[in-house]
Formats: structure tokens, sequence, C-alpha cells
């Protein structure tokens, strides 16, 4: 489910993005081939990664999830898995302040280093914050985009730099650092940059919510202004919900290869006014503890127009765990055919009881309805799901689909959701397309469903 503003912009509803060892490197070569560019090969230096590693990503990844929206928790967890998937001397987390980049966590060798500042500008760590490149350096003593008098402080020699993305956007840079040249291989960096693929929106998500933490505390001086504006909120949501101003659109998911619609996401316009808060509405809601009511309240505006759609077309709805055993839920959805439903579990909430959710969702297949995973590979929660719900349908996060084509890494990552879907007989439909060539390329990896506004924007019906 998701809110699009007046201009018509959807905001899609989500509780809430080398070379082998080799000979002694002369200080003469050019370093532009040390730009990390992963290709197809054999050998020690092959650059895939296999069942085995992505098997220590997940858990790693389960792991992160586990220590919830602590910001420094979660970077811990970062470097030190980092430096031992790698088999590195130590690992370190770079965020931007200013002109410098902090190391913000460190663990192993620079785990003493943490706080340490070093120039973006003249850093090989400021170039992959830069170009948005994995890096590797191989020896920093003949490294010209090092900073040499910095790397031996720490006691680095050799690196590999992970730009860590979200939307397009880089919000830190994730390193691991060997005392010793030429340690790492063109594997060591494809599973760095796999990893970094699968926390960078888990990191973006905790710094949020840090910084709302934040500012919660800030506000506290001001308890009587945040109250009256927490109840002017709920009554502008409330009266949101108690009027019908929510409008469904749909956005059809298209079979790829054919063109043909299969099925419609159910989305949610908001009016103009009353402006929806900073964040959204189901931002807002989810603070405010009202969370279930809008999503059942966008639900059944999306129900009441839905036998408009095709017959031959299912009808997809967002659900948060929490709004999946609600009794409501099962009354609105009862008003459409059941063998055209299709619920998909949003993927930012954790789920404290998998036993109870997935007793619900069985008991709910035998309605017909089935189920689907949103967001998968995007966070903490959507492989989890994967593995403890058993859907019908993965959607594949847009996180994942922005320049597949593009992006090796990126093929890799979805190559290996196809073959878990091809195996275990799950649909999988990739999110926001927006050019030919992504679809292209998704197709050829044999994705066979998609939407995304390349195909067809949400729209009334």
């Amino acid at each position: 489910m998701g809110e699009v503003q007046a201009t018509g912009a959807v905001e899609e509803y989500k509780f809430r993005d080398c070379g082998n060892r080799g000979r002694h490197m002369s200080s003469g070569k050019s370093f532009a081939s040390n730009v990390v560019r992963l290709q197809p090969g054999r050998g020690r230096g092959h650059a895939s990664v296999d069942e085995t590693v992505l098997t220590q990503i997940i858990a790693a990844q389960s792991e992160i999830a586990r220590a919830g929206l602590d910001p420094l928790k979660v970077v811990d967890l970062i470097t030190r898995h980092s430096q031992t998937m790698t088999g590195s001397t130590g690992a370190v987390v770079e965020m931007v302040e200013g002109d410098e980049l902090l190391y913000w966590s460190a663990s192993g060798s620079i785990a003493a280093h943490r706080g340490f500042r070093i120039p973006s500008e003249g850093s090989i760590s400021g170039l992959c914050l830069r170009t948005g490149q994995v890096l590797q350096c191989d020896d920093s003593e003949h490294d010209p985009r090092v900073n040499i008098e910095a790397c031996r402080r720490v006691g680095l020699r050799s690196a590999i730099l992970v730009p860590l993305l979200y939307e397009q956007r880089t919000v830190g840079v994730l390193k691991v650092v060997s005392d010793q040249p030429y340690a790492y291989t063109r594997r060591d960096a494809a599973t760095l940059e796999m990893f970094g693929t699968f926390i960078g929106a888990t990191l973006h998500h905790t710094l949020e919510h840090a910084r709302t933490l934040a500012e919660a505390a800030a506000a506290a001086a001001g308890e009587q202004e945040a109250r009256e504006r927490h109840d002017a909120q709920c009554a502008s949501l409330r009266a949101l919900i108690d009027t019908g101003a929510i409008s469904p659109v749909f956005q059809p998911i298209f079979e790829l290869d054919s063109g043909r619609i299969v099925g419609y996401e159910g989305l949610s316009r908001f009016p103009e006014q009353p402006a929806a808060p900073d964040g959204g509405w189901f931002a807002a809601a989810d603070t405010l503890g009202l969370c279930e009511e809008l999503e059942l309240a966008c639900i059944e505006t999306i129900v009441a127009v839905a036998h408009r759609l095709p017959a031959d077309a299912y009808l997809s709805v967002n659900v948060s765990p929490s709004t999946l055993l609600r009794e409501e839920l099962e009354a609105l959805l009862a008003r459409f055919p059941g063998e055209r439903v299709v619920v998909e579990i949003t993927e930012h909430s954790q789920v404290a009881d998998y036993a109870t959710l997935a007793e619900r969702v069985q008991a709910l297949r035998t309605r017909g309805w089935r189920f689907a995973i949103d967001d998968a590979g995007a966070g903490y929660a959507s492989l989890r799901h994967v593995l403890r719900l058993s859907p019908d349908i993965v959607k594949l996060d847009i996180s994942i689909t922005r320049d597949i084509d593009q992006r090796l890494q990126h093929r890799q990552l979805a190559a290996a959701i196809v073959s878990f879907a091809r195996e275990t007989g799950t649909a999988l439909v990739a999110e926001g397309i927006e050019t030919a060539a992504e679809r292209d390329t998704l197709t050829a990896l044999g994705v066979r469903y998609g939407q995304g506004f390349l195909l067809s924007r949400p729209a009334p019906i």
C-alpha cells in the first residue's frame, strides 16, 4: 500500500538502499584498473559469490536485525562481520562530516582508531564516496590514490572499499583492511560488495531512526508544544480516515515477456489539505499508533472499487504483520474473490512471534489468498519473512532493480533470488522498473513479472 501526494507521485507504503594476489606493483603503474569491475571467470580469483558466502551474509543480516535500531550496535556488527567474511585484520565504517571522513565504527587492528578523521579530498575513501564505485588498494605504499600518512598511521597496507548506497545516494563507506600487501582477491571484493548491497538500506534506516530519536529528545523541552502537535496530527489523520478523503489508485503488474497485465497493486492517494507531515501520512500514523487503522481504511477504499479490475487480474494489497492479525482485514478482503487476492507482507516491521504469523497465513490461504513478501533484499526482515512464511510471490526491491543493467553485483544478487524462486516454485516480481535496459536485464535473468513507471504509473480505475 502506498500514499500519493497531489502531484501524483506514489509513496509506496513500507512500514517503517581488484585484482588477484600477484606480483609487487611498481609505483609507475596506472591504477585505473583498480576500480573493481567484476567479470565472470574461473579459478581462485573468480568473483562470483557462492551459496556458503550468501548464507554467511544472510546470517550476518539476521544478527544485525536483532540489534534493533541502535546505530552503534548496528555499525559494530557491520564492521565485525565484514572483517570476518573477508579474512581482514580490521574493518571500518566511515561517515561524512563536512570535508572529512570519520571512522565511526572500527574493529580488529584499527579498533583503536575509532574517531580518526581523514580529509575526503586526496584519499581513496573520498574517491569511493564521490564515484560510488568499489575500489581496491593492493599496496598503499605504491598507490597514488591513498593518503599515505593516514594509511601508515592505522596500519593499512591493502584494502577494499565499498560505497554504502541507499536509493542511489552514498550514505557511507565500508572498508576492510589488511596489514599485508596483496591480501585480497576478486572474490573478497564480490563478497564485500554483496554485503554492502544488503546493509546500505539497513544502515540508512538505522541512522534515520537515530536522528528521529535525537529530534524527539531535543523537543522534550517543548513538551506542551509536542502534545499539541501530536493531538493536531491525530485529529487530521482521523479526519482523513473518517471522511473518506483517501483515494485508491492501482499500478499494473506485467508479465515482462508478453506485456500482459496479470495483476494490480492497490495504492492510496491523499488530498493536498491537510498537508502531510514530514515523512508522509503512513510515517505519522506509525508514530501516532494509528498505523493499523490507516492501513485498514486504505484497503477499504481499494476493495470498494476493485470490482472494476479485469476479471483475469489479481488484486495485491500491502499489509503489515500486525494488521494481518486483525479480523477486520479478513472481513474487508472477503468482499473480493479470494482466488484473486494477494497480500503483500511489508518488510520493515520486526515480527516478535513468527509462529502466530505463520499460523495466520496458513489459515487465510484456505480462502484462496496468496501471499507475497515485499522488498526482498532491501533490509533486515525481508529474507527472514521469505524463509519463515513460504510465500507464493517474492517482490524484488527497487534498490536491486535500479541500474541492474549496469551493476554486476545487483545482477548476481537477483540471480541468486531467481534461483531460490525457481527451486521453491515461487513467483518473482521486480519492483521499480524505470528503463528498458533494466526490464531487458531482468527478463534475461529469468524474472518473469514486473512493475514500474516504465511500464505504467499508478492511476485510478
